[in-house]
């Protein structure tokens, strides 16, 4: 029996997950070289239902055991990495997407998502993401014999631990993913992507060659790929697809394959990438340079090509694209000198716009522009300056721009990297309203040298302090390793004050050097941990992230007056909370002084 399904093309014939019997035999589609789809036989084995219920939002989902054979099959050395999402057929029906394969043994088994569970995902709403599911246990509507083996369930993982014990009647199959694909990160920044990539049991492969840096020749070289790529309109079931991050200097991919087309809507993978819901991922074509053997699993090794549409939907059954329309993407520039070094850097590539993914490819990318320039570890002074272009889900636009100085005893690059994913949560987790980044500038100036300045002693000169007058002070500053030298400065005291003991205290944003090394979250650090730059909240974003920008620094010397014993009750200086006195080193220290205002 054939099934349409109301909404889909009459041309797409399905076969129902009812009417499929053990024994029944079909093909699959798939790439294992270049872009060519080649097929490959499919057997069915059993039919099974998931055992229990979990965070899955298909909780009563099921899914198909087959196994696989013929040339293609044995030049990929059994279900690989990289052919989720291949299409399998009976009586040229689809059945659904190969989503697994069984790991440390027979690669020639597997499980198939249905497809009536794939198509749902089309009519998805824009729901909140879901937590990455770990495991699934499906249950045979029989036991079957395999390899000698009697099975009664398998349990489907995102990673495979041989440690971990199964019963002897359950076999552990591993989702078809293929690893992250990345370009253009190495060392510290790379690790550093893994370890976020670990908690979605994502693999890295590094270095990768370029698409559009290689002479690409199918088999035997008898035909080759010609660029530009080919027509949107090529790609068909089993043909490979990428799905990108970052594209430019720095390319996050992963690879797949389309599992159902019905005009420009596709349907791929058979499973989960990130599990994030309803996202925003470009979607490409894909080249496809070997396929490997492995006793856990086999693999695809290929590289992302031609952008080819966004990816809307990243589900526990597969994700859902358009072909031809395209994900906004942010345009990322980081510009690095090292001046000790004398050598400089500018990397350039997009992330997407993506609330679910942004900081975390952000962090790793701006670890490799800095240590791919500086080539070490450890302590420095570095000036950031930061140029951010946001816009609102109406189009409004926000742009702002703010440069800062920062010193670190342990790791520079560490506090330059949790200076600004602190400013993009604050952007992005904006209580006002929903922001996201369109466009990031980043210059850093960066030296191993200690580049600050502590504050030594503070004296008022006045003999006499009244209300109205101007109080006299002279700071002591001392640089690191330097002579110390003072700084004069002029305070005017307000009119309207009694006879009374005020505080005035003088100090940096870091109060102790030890400080310097860990920057506090933005929303909170618009000045010192223990005082506000304004009392009022700003009610619009843009008077929010303007406030900020505006804030001090941590090269600035802060001046306030308050009454002794309550730092809540500040006296206002020229109209603003406090004084700032601006320097070219990182303020360490803070020095507080009672004044006796008198009459007179």
């Amino acid at each position: 029996m054939v099934g349409l399904l109301p909404g889909y093309s009459d041309e797409i014939q399905i076969l129902p997950l009812k009417d499929i019997k053990i024994g029944m035999k079909g093909i699959g589609k798939t790439v294992v070289f270049g872009r060519k789809i080649e097929t490959f036989d499919v057997e069915i084995l059993g039919i099974l239902s998931n055992n229990k219920v979990n965070e899955n939002l298909l909780i009563n989902g099921n899914s198909i055991l087959v196994k696989v054979s013929g040339d293609v099959i044995k030049r990929a050395g059994g279900i690989a990495a990289g052919m989720s999402g291949s299409p399998v057929y009976v009586d040229d029906k689809l059945i659904g997407g190969i989503s697994s394969g069984w790991v440390m043994t027979d690669h020639t088994v597997g499980l198939v998502t249905p497809i009536e569970e794939m198509l749902e995902i089309l009519d998805y709403p824009e729901l909140a993401a879901n937590s990455q599911n770990q495991e699934t246990e499906w249950v045979l509507n029989r036991p079957i014999l395999l390899n000698g083996q009697k099975v009664q369930s398998i349990v489907e993982v995102d990673s495979f631990n041989p440690a971990k014990k199964t019963p002897d009647n359950q076999l552990v199959f591993k989702r078809a993913a293929a690893e992250i694909y990345v370009e253009g990160l190495s060392g510290k920044a790379a690790r550093h992507f893994k370890e976020k990539m670990q908690k979605k049991n994502m693999k890295i492969a590094q270095n990768q060659p370029s698409y559009f840096d290689v002479h690409l020749n199918e088999v035997g070289g008898s035909e080759s790929e010609d660029i530009p790529p080919p027509a949107s309109g090529a790609y068909e079931p089993g043909s490979a697809i990428g799905i990108q991050l970052a594209r430019g200097d720095i390319n996050l991919s992963t690879l797949g394959t389309l599992t159902y087309r019905d005009n420009e809507k596709i349907l791929m993978l058979a499973h989960s990438f990130l599990k994030k819901g309803n996202v925003s991922f470009l979607m490409t074509g894909a080249h496809i340079y070997h396929s490997f053997s492995s006793v856990q699993m086999p693999f695809k090794i290929g590289a992302p090509t031609e952008m080819l549409g966004v990816i809307t939907q990243d589900r526990e059954k597969g994700l859902c694209g358009e072909i031809g329309r395209f994900p906004e993407m942010v345009p990322v520039q980081i510009d690095v000198i090292d001046k000790n070094l004398n050598r400089s850097r500018s990397i350039n590539y997009q992330i997407v716009r993506d609330y679910s993914v942004f900081n975390m490819v952000l962090e790793s990318t701006m670890i490799q522009a800095l240590e791919g320039v500086i080539d070490r570890e450890g302590a420095g002074t570095a000036n950031l300056g930061i140029s951010l272009d946001c816009a609102n889900m109406d189009g409004e636009k926000y742009s702002f721009r703010r440069e800062n100085m920062f010193y670190s005893r342990s790791d520079i690059v560490q506090t330059l990297i949790n200076e600004l994913t602190g400013l993009i949560e604050m952007v992005i987790d904006s209580e006002i309203e929903k922001v996201m980044p369109t466009r990031i500038l980043l210059k850093i100036e960066i030296q191993k040298q200690r580049k600050t300045v502590a504050i030594e002693k503070v004296e008022v000169k006045n003999s006499s302090i009244t209300s109205g007058g101007v109080l006299d002070v002279e700071v002591t500053l001392k640089p690191f390793r330097e002579k110390s030298f003072i700084r004069k400065v002029k305070l005017p005291i307000p009119q309207d004050l009694g006879k009374e003991n005020l505080t005035l205290s003088v100090f940096g944003l870091n109060m102790k050097v030890e400080d310097t090394d860990a920057i506090a979250d933005p929303r909170e650090s618009r000045s010192s941990k223990e005082m506000k730059v304004d009392e009022a909240v700003p009610g619009d974003f843009d008077s929010a992230i303007r406030s900020w920008a505006s804030s001090p620094k941590n090269s600035d010397l802060l001046f306030q007056l308050t009454v002794e014993g309550d730092e809540m009750k500040k006296i206002k200086l020229n109209g603003k909370d406090f004084e700032i006195q601006p320097t070219n080193l990182v303020v360490t220290g803070r020095v507080d002084t009672t004044l006796t205002l008198s009459e007179e």
